[in-house]
């Protein structure tokens, strides 16, 4: 969907701007200085200038604080705040590399307005590998952050109260704009994927600006970060990089890309919008093809790909190679996730299509 050539371009920028994630360059002393560590942020208070913090989100049953990283790009000229938010799923890192590839690229001084980043906030999850925030009550337990937002301060489980720390501390009044960055759950993979509620013209703009592969016109999910902030009036989309737990290059350099574009749209940044060279394919109904077999998934379609109603797209298999169950697609469409897995249970996704 995207063409091979301006891929290829985006990688060789992306490397270039960050030398040192492969072997390059080391940060100057004064990048290392240590964050200042915050309980509360207000940006309307900081004068123009880059701030880096640690938040104390809450502490572990051992009465250590967790901290979460913070950083404020606040620029010379007044403008909109945007808010970028990564690993809100502990295992979903392709936000965080995006993040920093984007801050090669971008500094206070260029900025008409304010970037605040959070570049890990399910800290718990992230020491775990794990998609869930791990918390260690009834001998552990784990929750999905991305569905408590707002949180609740009072009475509320350990996970709760931490998204409730994060949002009334960090983001609720810093923010007019936002973009949360995730990746498909282990087993499984996305291309460069976007949520968006078109309701929100706003959001229906950035969802295109991202220049992503495929967009879901999408209401929205109760406690996800996305669909809270829009309960605000606070247009924001979910994009979504890839797969889990690993650095993929070239869907990075595109995202990093996709939110440069996204700031000269919100006129953070000084230029014109660009129009992606491929059309994003957009659907408002997504299916999931699910197995009732366990055994060894054979994938028969690739993601992107376009895909007619009754084409054959998955093959399940027992130990000895039989074949227990073929699948086939019960609506046309474009191929948004696969099982990366291939052992696959009863239950489990083998082919999700946006149509």
């Amino acid at each position: 969907m995207f063409q091979t050539r301006q891929i290829a371009s985006l990688v060789i920028a992306f490397v270039a701007a960050i030398p040192w994630v492969f072997g390059g360059a080391a940060a100057s002393s004064q990048d290392m200085e240590p964050p200042a560590t915050v309980e509360f942020l207000s940006i309307d208070d900081l004068a123009p200038g880059t701030y880096r913090y640690q938040f104390n989100a809450g502490s572990r049953n051992t009465g250590e604080a967790i901290w979460v990283p913070v950083l404020v790009l606040k620029g010379q000229k007044e403008g909109p705040r945007l808010l970028l938010t990564s690993a809100i799923h502990g295992d979903e890192l392709n936000g965080i590399f995006a993040i920093h590839g984007l801050l090669d690229r971008v500094n206070s001084e260029a900025l008409a307005g304010t970037l605040v980043v959070v570049p890990g906030v399910n800290q718990p999850g992230m020491n775990a590998n794990n998609r869930h925030f791990v918390g260690a009550g009834g001998g552990g337990h784990m929750a999905d952050l991305n569905r408590l937002f707002p949180g609740q301060a009072n009475n509320g489980s350990t996970a709760e109260r931490y998204v409730a720390r994060l949002w009334k501390n960090i983001i609720e009044d810093n923010v007019d704009y936002a973009v949360d960055l995730h990746t498909q759950t282990r087993g499984s993979d996305y291309p460069l994927f976007v949520f968006a509620d078109f309701r929100n013209e706003t959001a229906h703009q950035m969802a295109h600006d991202l220049m992503p592969d495929l967009i879901k016109n999408d209401p929205g999910q109760s406690g996800t970060l996305e669909t809270t902030l829009m309960g605000k009036g606070v247009p924001a989309v979910t994009l979504e990089i890839g797969g889990p737990k690993q650095l993929q290059p070239d869907l990075v350099a595109r995202a990093v890309a996709g939110l440069e574009n996204v700031m000269r749209g919100l006129g953070l940044l000084a230029g014109e919008r660009r129009k992606p060279a491929v059309q994003p394919f957009v659907g408002a109904n997504s299916t999931n093809v699910f197995t009732d077999h366990g055994g060894f998934a054979y994938i028969h379609v690739k993601l992107n790909e376009r895909i007619e109603q009754g084409q054959k797209i998955a093959t399940v298999v027992d130990a000895f190679g039989r074949e227990k169950a073929s699948y086939f697609a019960p609506y046309g469409g474009v191929v948004l996730s696969v099982a990366t897995d291939p052992l696959r249970e009863p239950g489990a996704m083998l082919v999700r299509i946006l149509h």
